[in-house]
């Protein structure tokens, strides 16, 4: 995954999802890879930054949570 890649989230993969934010159909933009992974119990997780149709900013996801639907190669 690297920066340009339109992505989506995986099914049952975000907390943004279920909490209305994100669209579970939507595609997003990576925008950047973080300058430190992202942290949750049990250590860090790879990580990057994509941008939602609609959101103002920026949102860490984990890679795990994350499907290519185009890659920019």
């Amino acid at each position: 995954m690297k920066v340009g890649d339109l992505v989506r989230i995986m099914d049952g993969g975000s907390g943004l999802v279920h909490d209305g934010e994100i669209p579970p159909d939507a595609i997003g933009i990576v925008v950047e890879e973080p300058s430190t992974a992202c942290f949750q119990k049990g250590g860090a997780m790879p990580s990057m930054w994509v941008q939602w149709p609609g959101r103002g900013d920026w949102d860490s996801m984990e890679i795990e949570d994350l499907e290519i639907v185009s890659a920019s190669r």
